[in-house]
């Protein structure tokens, strides 16, 4: 907010049309929203209105939003799933040592990628972020992953940290949700397209004596 009063006020944000996302916006009261581009291809407007405190309304703000062809939003073949040992209990590495795996998202478009939202899913089926804590939110658990070049690809690391004391391999598994493009236009993933990664984690030996 640049004039008024920033202290208790309330933000009111909607999509129009409303087709353009599942995203329940009327329970958005702050001053940014995450919002998940998962209707039909085509151009929608983020329009914007605050209440400040001392109860006074600002002028509407309207930023247009276009939803574009998946366009071959996917991972790259080169950094498939990875598979890992199982920590020690407490959470000590195992041996070989590991902490992270590596995954990069490419875009076969014409712009460049600014960031991408993600969402990683634990070995028990929680949300997590990419150090592996539970988010808060699981209703909407879409992680964004930064793009620190002017490129079109992403590369970005997940935890792959876990004690497996079952007897069967477990699975993280990631999955690209959208990505942003640097002329501001949204990409909507393909589930028909290579999108997701695993990261296997083996069960832990375990010894006994006899």
């Amino acid at each position: 907010m640049n004039v008024g009063q920033s202290v208790g006020a309330t933000y009111s944000w909607a999509v129009v049309p409303a087709s353009g996302t599942t995203t329940n916006m009327a329970a958005i009261a702050g001053n940014s929203a995450t919002i998940l581009w998962d209707g039909p291809v085509g151009v929608y407007s983020v329009v914007v209105q605050v209440t400040d405190g001392n109860g006074c309304l600002s002028e509407p703000i309207t930023q247009s939003m276009e939803i574009l062809a998946p366009g071959n939003l996917i991972f790259a073949a080169a950094l498939p799933g990875t598979q890992t040992c199982s920590d020690l209990a407490g959470g000590e590495g195992s041996v070989p040592g590991h902490s992270e795996s590596l995954f990069r998202i490419t875009y076969a478009g014409d712009a460049n990628l600014t960031s991408a939202q993600v969402t990683v899913k634990n070995p028990e089926g929680v949300y997590v972020d990419l150090n592996g804590t539970v988010l808060s939110n699981q209703l909407n658990p879409q992680i964004t992953v930064a793009n620190d070049a002017s490129d079109k690809a992403i590369d970005f690391n997940v935890t792959d940290s876990w004690e497996n004391t079952s007897t069967a391999n477990v699975e993280f598994e990631i999955t690209i949700i959208s990505a942003l493009t640097s002329d501001n236009s949204t990409i909507i993933a393909d589930s028909a397209s290579d999108i997701k990664r695993t990261i296997t984690v083996l069960p832990k030996p375990v010894i006994a004596f006899e």
